[in-house]
């Protein structure tokens, strides 16, 4: 069981690194506000969901042993992982894709370290891991502002 968990946390953190494209025509202004505003809004669910992790290294080796902490922190991290690709299906303007970028870079980061914690049973990384969705929400803030501005 515990095997299967880690196999999947890799294929779907791996899954969601892809870059998508942008679609021919954007959606109309209020459609993709809305498509923002909630991907933003579930990035920061995504990180809380993270959080189960901890902040020192016996609470993140716990959530690596745990199945409950683990199925949640794959669940969590799968998202972080797709966040290019779901900035991509929102289509927003670029002006807010510029705010994004920065958080899924640090976001698809987290992704990646989390995936090498379940994979390595490290705890070291499954916390780093959760500085880098911490580095990320500042980021989030700013794109909310650039989503009202539009």
């Amino acid at each position: 069981m515990r095997r299967a968990l880690v196999v999947a946390a890799l294929l779907l953190v791996g899954g969601g690194c892809g870059t998508g494209t942008r679609p021919a025509a954007p959606p109309p202004a209020n459609e993709w506000r809305a498509n923002a505003r909630q991907l933003v809004e579930q990035l920061q669910v995504d990180i809380a969901g993270a959080e189960v992790a901890g902040t020192t290294r016996a609470s993140a080796a716990h959530a690596l042993r745990d199945v409950s902490d683990l199925y949640a922190l794959l669940v969590a991290y799968s998202d972080l992982g797709g966040c290019r690709a779901m900035v991509t299906a929102a289509a927003p303007p670029e002006p807010v894709v510029s705010a994004l970028v920065p958080a899924c870079t640090h976001l698809q980061r987290a992704a990646s370290l989390f995936a090498r914690a379940a994979q390595r049973k490290d705890p070291d990384a499954l916390l780093r891991a959760g500085r880098e969705t911490a580095r990320a929400e500042p980021q989030l803030v700013r794109a909310l502002l650039a989503i009202r501005r539009g």
